[in-house]
């Protein structure tokens, strides 16, 4: 497989996996960091803090029953 751009390879699906053509299987970082690797992104850190805060809230009693 080859990526448009060099990088450092963040993510990639498990080895042995059947995906179809054209899928997104893995992330590429442009920075060359290899130590990136071992760290989460600004963006997850907030999505992760998000999903912990709506969960304690609804534990809490504070959101009640969702329906969508």
């Amino acid at each position: 497989m080859r990526a448009a751009f060099d990088g450092v390879v963040r993510g990639l699906i498990m080895n042995g996996r059947e995906v179809p053509q054209g899928l997104k299987i893995g992330d590429v970082d442009p920075r060359l960091v290899t130590d990136h690797c071992y760290t989460i992104s600004d963006k997850a850190r907030a999505l992760g803090g998000s999903v912990l805060e709506a969960i304690l809230m609804w534990k809490s009693g504070v959101l009640g029953v969702c329906s969508i």
